[in-house]
Parts: structure tokens; C-alpha cells; sequence
């Protein structure tokens, strides 16, 4: 019986995968074009929101960017969750030598990123309203590319592709640009199909008319708004045009702080939006891509977790020296699979250890543990601080 249970649960998570992966490459390879053509000169008022905390060896780089993006007219609210670096100092200075608009707005009480958006949301008055992170850096005419989108009166919201400055640096980060590449595929095959649930922080563009506050403990914001926006009529797609920089996480411990705090976010804005769930008001979106975005979120990594715990009983039910065997042509498969490169080699590890931060997510959820007051990886603060892109914005720190 448990060799059954195992094979049936292997077959739902291999047919899912291989079924919905191969769907979204059909339709993200047979289209260019998420929507009618863009209009390029479309370039409305934009108000972009920079949250921080604990910034200051980012703040300068994002400022800077900020400063040469080809954008003809836009105004900036940086809103400080109460940081005790010197984070608003560095704002401040910035602001005081630029032409840009750059309003702070200093918090006196940290209260959580969801909270602190709501605030910056208030006093925008761009037509489109832009979240971006501070340690993501974007191409000069990254903002441009994004806005245009929205001359499609249809689209609501918009996010865009991250590039990884560090991909090959070490294993962990291998496997982040193998997850990457996997997950850039499902992005344009949904936002091809209909509107994808998943966004980006470091970029998210929203039609600021269609904006709602945030729940104040809302660890995916940018998601959040994305599928409120889509539950309006409106399409929440990904530009794979619109490319924004990063560096991934250099060890698997900075990667789980900084995934497990994303996993739960998105199992918690999964199950208060469960609603859409085959619901066919929602379309393509609700029939397909929620309902599978859901799984992946939700459901496998139980259903992962289930597996192995049945696998490894039914070896135990089977003759001693086919087990000895069967761990010994795993072992070495394993050692492969870390030593070689490339996406199918790093594919499995990339997938096992997702899945395993999701199931911690879940377990965190359940127990009621928020995370809306975000832990910083410091490995990747560290190293903007030594990137070579920051040397560019030293001429402007107090000595």
C-alpha cells in the first residue's frame, strides 16, 4: 500500500509541473507582446514610494538611480520605518543636492512595510503609483518601459524581470538563478494567458485609482495589490522588458531569511483570496493561474513533504541490498547534481529547497508567527557595500 501512495502522489506532483510548465512555455514562447502595442511616449505623472529601513548602505545607490532614470516627470516619497543607521541622514543629504522631488517621511514607531506603504500611498498624486526596494538598482529606461504598459487602458498593475548581478558566485546562488529561470517563464506564460498573482518588490507599478490600503500585516504587498487589482477587471501582468538588478543571496541561510518571510506572505494572501479558486467571473486567471499558483504555494509542499516520508518507508519494505543500492546510486547522483552547473542540474535541489522554505512558511502560518516586520539580509546589504556600483555614490556620504 505505501509503495502505491508513494507512486500516486509522485505522478500528481510530476504531471503538475511538467504539465503546467510546458503550458506556460507554449504561451510565453508564441508571444512577444503581453497586449496591444505600448504607446513608448506614454509618460504620465509617477509617484514612486522607496520603504526603508536600515538602508544606509543602499539608500544612496537607490537615490542615484532613482535620479537617472529616463523619466521626464515623477516625485519620490521615501518612508522610513524608524531605522537606527543613518539611513534618513544620507535621504536627507541627497535630497538637499538634487533636482529631484524627493519627499521623506520619517516614522517615528516601525510598524511593518504594509503599514508604511499605506502612509506613502496617501500622498502620492502621480497617475501611476511605483513601489520599488532600495536595494534593487533598474536600467535607465526601466520606469519608462513600465509606464508605458498602462497606455493599455486594460492593465492595472505591472512588474518586471530581475537580473542577478551574482549568479554564479557559489551554489546558493546557482540555485536562485535556476529558480529564476523557472519562475520567469510561468510569469509571462500567466501574464500572456490572462494576469500573473506573483510580483516583484523591487518593481510594481499600479494604476493609482485602483489602489486599496493594505492589511497592516500583509507580508506580500506587491502581490496582494496585484490580484486585488485583477479581482477589479483589470490585467496584472509581468514585462519580462522592464529589468531590474539584484544580488541573490549568497548562502542558504540568507536565502531561507529572506524567502521564508516571502513564502508565508504569499500562503497568507493565497488563502484570504481563495475565493477566486475556479472561479470562472475571474477567467483564465480564476479557472488556471490562481488555481495553480495556489498549489504550488499551498498544497505541494505538503504533498512534497508526504512523499518523502512515504518513500522512505517503502524502502523500507523492500530487500536490503536493492536499498543499499538504491542510497548509493542516490548519494551519488546528489554529489553530481552539486558539483555540475546549469538549469537541469541545479533544477532539483532549486526545487526541494523551495519547497522545503514554503512548508516552514506554512508552518508558520499556522502557527500564527508573523513576519510583517522584515528581517534584512544583511549578506546582501554587505554586498552592495562593496559592489563597485557603489563606489558612484560615495562623493555624496558626510565624512
Amino acid at each position: 500500500m505505501i509503495v502505491e501512495v508513494t507512486a500516486a502522489i509522485g505522478v500528481i506532483l510530476s504531471s503538475f509541473y511538467l504539465g503546467y510548465f510546458l503550458l506556460m512555455s507554449m504561451k510565453a514562447r508564441g508571444n512577444k507582446h503581453l497586449h496591444g502595442v505600448s504607446q513608448k511616449d506614454y509618460t504620465p505623472f509617477v509617484s514612486v514610494v522607496v520603504p526603508t529601513y536600515n538602508e544606509e548602505d543602499t539608500i544612496l545607490s537607490k537615490l542615484e538611480d532613482l535620479e537617472k532614470q529616463d523619466y521626464p516627470d515623477m516625485e519620490i516619497f521615501v518612508i522610513d520605518g524608524a531605522s537606527s543607521d543613518g539611513t534618513v541622514r544620507l535621504a536627507k543629504k541627497f535630497s538637499e543636492e538634487s533636482d529631484l522631488k524627493v519627499r521623506l517621511i520619517e516614522e517615528k514607531e516601525r510598524g511593518g512595510k504594509a503599514s508604511s506603504l499605506n502612509k506613502a500611498f496617501q500622498l502620492c498624486t502621480g497617475e501611476v503609483v511605483v513601489m520599488t526596494d532600495a536595494d534593487a538598482i533598474w536600467e535607465k529606461d526601466t520606469l519608462r518601459k513600465a509606464v508605458s504598459n498602462f497606455s493599455d487602458q486594460k492593465i492595472g498593475a505591472v512588474t518586471g524581470r530581475q537580473v542577478l548581478l551574482n549568479p554564479d558566485q557559489n551554489l546558493a546562488t546557482r540555485v536562485e538563478k535556476t529558480y529564476r529561470n523557472f519562475y520567469e517563464v510561468l510569469r509571462v506564460g500567466e501574464s500572456v494567458l490572462d494576469s500573473t498573482p506573483i510580483f516583484h518588490g523591487e518593481i510594481s507599478c499600479f494604476r493609482k485609482s485602483l489602489i486599496e490600503n493594505l492589511d497592516e500585516c500583509s507580508m506580500a504587498d506587491d502581490s496582494e495589490l496585484a490580484v486585488k487589482i485583477r479581482k477589479k477587471g483589470f490585467r496584472s501582468i509581468y514585462d519580462p522588458n522592464v529589468v531590474f538588478y539584484e544580488h541573490a543571496p549568497p548562502t542558504f541561510k540568507s536565502r531561507l531569511v529572506q524567502k521564508l518571510r516571502r513564502g508565508q506572505g504569499l500562503i497568507q494572501m493565497f488563502l484570504r483570496e481563495r475565493g477566486i479558486l475556479f472561479n470562472q467571473k475571474f477567467e483564465n486567471f480564476g479557472v488556471l493561474v490562481f488555481p495553480a499558483e495556489f498549489f504550488m504555494h499551498v498544497i505541494s509542499p505538503a504533498l512534497v513533504l508526504a512523499f518523502l516520508v512515504s518513500f522512505f518507508f517503502a524502502l523500507l519494505s523492500i530487500d536490503w541490498y536493492l536499498l543499499i543500492g538504491l542510497a548509493f546510486g542516490g548519494v551519488v547522483l546528489f554529489a553530481v547534481l552539486t558539483v555540475a552547473k546549469g538549469f537541469v542540474a541545479n533544477l532539483p535541489l532549486s526545487f526541494l529547497n523551495s519547497q522545503l522554505i514554503l512548508l516552514v512558511s506554512l508552518v508558520y502560518q499556522m502557527l500564527g508567527r508573523s513576519q510583517h516586520k522584515w528581517a534584512k539580509v544583511d549578506e546582501i546589504r554587505k554586498l552592495w557595500k562593496n559592489d563597485a556600483h557603489r563606489a558612484k555614490c560615495d562623493s555624496r556620504e558626510d565624512p
